[in-house]
């Protein structure tokens, strides 16, 4: 069976987005009220909350390339024992979004340019098959909701916090290739944006990228919405390869701090505004 047919389009849902909010702090309820504080929860689900707060944190960038997880304060800030945050880090070791090492320990891989290129391929060969079947597939129900993320997108895009940045390009990416259904596309997307997502939300920290990603993003809201797979490809390859081609940050760049890391901040001008020549959000 060929990769785009089981690449299937669900419909937009907000709980799919509440429910991977940063470990950094309480989801925003889509309606304006704080997320209640669940009770207590069976072993096996602590196991998989860890899990899931914890590659949503890779995938955002809240945590950067080369840091140094520890086993005792990420269990703290998670509110729960070391046995679920073990657990859930042998996982993602396992995955190679972390790696295992005998002197430091657990730590946020740095990803040398023979496995950006790689990344960088297999994006090109899996998302961009998934956004041209994207574009023959969803609803109008969906193209809305997709609308709406992205405006969303464009306002995130003005600040200067690359890693709610990298929050929001996720929540629109996940909801336009229907990520929140368990499925091939899901397990290989999740798995290359573990790996990727620290160095892209470094790569966000820089104004003028936030703003061209934003109007990138925009252009493959709008194929999507003509029902154009050819300019959703070439839409999607553009942003792809924009996301992708950053240059080594220099000694004195300061980067901000994801909330796992204590220390420095970051500032920086207004960026651009390519937004608004993004996608049509009449």
């Amino acid at each position: 069976m060929r990769l785009q047919d089981r690449v299937s389009v669900v419909p937009f849902e907000a709980g799919a987005i509440k429910a991977a909010w940063p470990i950094s702090g309480p989801c925003p309820d889509l309606n304006g009220a704080q997320a209640v504080t669940a009770h207590a929860a069976p072993a096996e689900s602590l196991v998989e909350r860890a899990y899931a707060r914890l590659r949503y944190a890779l995938i955002v960038g809240q945590v950067i390339p080369g840091q140094r997880i520890t086993l005792g304060a990420l269990a703290h800030q998670l509110g729960t024992s070391m046995t679920p945050v073990r657990d859930a880090l042998s996982r993602l070791a396992a995955a190679d979004a972390l790696q295992h090492s005998r002197e430091v320990g657990v730590i946020v891989p740095v990803l040398s340019q023979a496995e950006l290129d790689e990344l960088l391929r297999l994006r090109l060969a899996i998302e961009g098959t998934a956004f041209t079947n994207a574009a023959l597939l969803h609803r109008k129900a969906d193209w809305r909701g997709f609308k709406l993320l992205h405006a969303d997108l464009c306002r995130v895009s003005e600040g200067n916090d690359p890693v709610r940045f990298a929050a929001a390009v996720w929540a629109l990416r996940a909801a336009m290739l229907g990520l929140a259904r368990s499925s091939m596309l899901s397990m290989f997307v999740d798995r290359i944006w573990c790996r990727l997502g620290p160095t892209f939300t470094q790569r966000a920290a820089n104004d003028e990228t936030r703003g061209l990603l934003a109007f990138l993003l925009g252009e493959i809201v709008s194929a999507i919405g003509q029902r154009d797979p050819e300019q959703a490809h070439a839409a999607v390859v553009r942003e792809i390869k924009a996301g992708m081609s950053w240059q080594p940050c220099s000694a004195d760049c300061e980067l901000p701090a994801p909330p796992l890391v204590p220390g420095a901040t970051a500032s920086g001008s207004k960026p651009q505004d390519y937004a608004k020549s993004g996608a049509d959000h009449v």
